[in-house]
Formats: C-alpha cells, structure tokens, sequence
C-alpha cells in the first residue's frame, strides 16, 4: 500500500479489486464477498501467529536488503548494483 493513512489504502485497495467505477450489483457484491474471505483469512493467520502472506513477502525482501549491507562486495558498484536488483523485485 502506498498510503500511511489506513483509510486510504483500504479505498485503493478496494479500487483495485472492482477495477471498474460501476460495477453490476452480483459483481459488487462478489467482489465483497471475496475481500471478505480474504480478510478473514489474514485474520485467522494472525490469531495462529503467522504472518500474513504480503507480511512475507517484506520480511524476506528486508533480510535480503540487510545481508547485503552487513555482508558488502569488494567493489562498490556491484554493491549498488545489487541493492538495486533487490528493490526493484
């Protein structure tokens, strides 16, 4: 998400799950039906002490990040060249 502020992510995120401005009401509430299971499901996740599956992804993304800085190359180009690689994955 792209937003500090939870409302706001919540509204982008629900723009793009119906990617449309007016959809027909069984796809309305389709689509609410599937965020619904969705969040259900991060919410089970969470109460068995998991993380959720996007929360995965991050903390993967930051152990890379963080081996890279703890662990430099030699040459300080490739250093940057391979941070660069990890953010733009």
């Amino acid at each position: 998400m792209r937003t500090n502020n939870s409302t706001e992510a919540y509204h982008r995120r629900i723009n793009s799950i119906f990617q449309c401005s007016h959809p027909t009401l069984w796809v309305f509430l389709q689509k609410l039906i599937d965020e619904q299971n969705v969040t259900h499901a991060n919410v089970v996740h969470i109460k068995s002490g998991q993380l959720p599956k996007s929360k995965k992804k991050n903390e993967r993304f930051e152990k890379r990040l963080l081996h890279l800085i703890s662990n430099p190359h030699q040459d300080i180009l490739t250093q940057l060249d391979s941070i660069a690689n990890n953010i733009s994955l």
